[in-house]
């Protein structure tokens, strides 16, 4: 074998030694196949985990924006119902002042009221009203006397029970008086009571001719 050749074949074996020699004692350590394993099952752990918090990225994000579309809606409903009781407290007041005003005067009046005699029984509905609207809220009860003849010519006077009512701005009444047989109403007496048996209100309507409805 020649001098040179066999020069260059001790020099490689001699640098493929020492490369292997490096690699050996200061080189990265290779990693066994259970540790590959562990390692690419903890690398897939961590992209679900990664694709998971972005799945709850992207809905929470959704549900941001449908919270703001809720609230935005609501504010929007809100103003409208604003409007619309400030509209109705205006149309209230034009009410209040178109209504026949009670020819006795005081704080709670009797404003208007309407009756239908049905079989055996009169219906009524009164409409109370306060006129001061920044006067304390008024509890009190209303109160129906019929006053009506049989057919016999006696006269007798027919009370209802009291209802109970209260009154802001207004109240609603109605009822039912029972009728006996042959009892012709003539005249309805409404009256309002406060909590302390007190009469703060009174109004008289004729009914004489009353067959299906009458309205004063």
């Amino acid at each position: 074998m020649p001098r040179r050749l066999g020069l260059l074949l001790t020099g490689i074996v001699l640098g493929a030694g020492g490369v292997l020699f490096l690699q050996t004692n200061y080189g990265p350590q290779r990693l066994t196949v259970e540790q590959s394993e562990q390692l690419h099952t903890e690398l897939n752990a961590t992209n679900l985990e990664l694709q998971q918090l972005y799945s709850q990225l992207e809905d929470t994000t959704q549900q941001r924006d449908a919270n703001k579309t809720l609230h935005d809606k609501l504010i929007s409903d809100l103003a409208q119902a604003e409007h619309k009781i400030d509209d109705l407290n205006k149309k209230l007041a034009l009410f209040q002042e178109a209504m026949p005003p009670d020819p006795r005067g005081g704080l709670i009046s009797v404003r208007s009221a309407s009756f239908n005699k049905l079989p055996r029984q009169l219906h009524y509905q009164a409409l109370i009203m306060r006129d001061n609207a920044h006067d304390p809220l008024f509890q009190g009860a209303l109160e129906l006397s019929i006053e009506g003849r049989y057919g016999d010519g006696r006269v007798e006077t027919l009370t209802s029970q009291p209802i109970a009512i209260t009154v802001n701005r207004y109240d609603r009444a109605e009822g039912n008086v029972p009728l006996p047989d042959g009892f012709q109403p003539r005249n309805a007496v409404i009256k309002v009571f406060d909590t302390t048996q007190k009469q703060q209100a009174m109004r008289i309507y004729n009914l004489q001719g009353l067959n299906t409805a009458a309205q004063r």
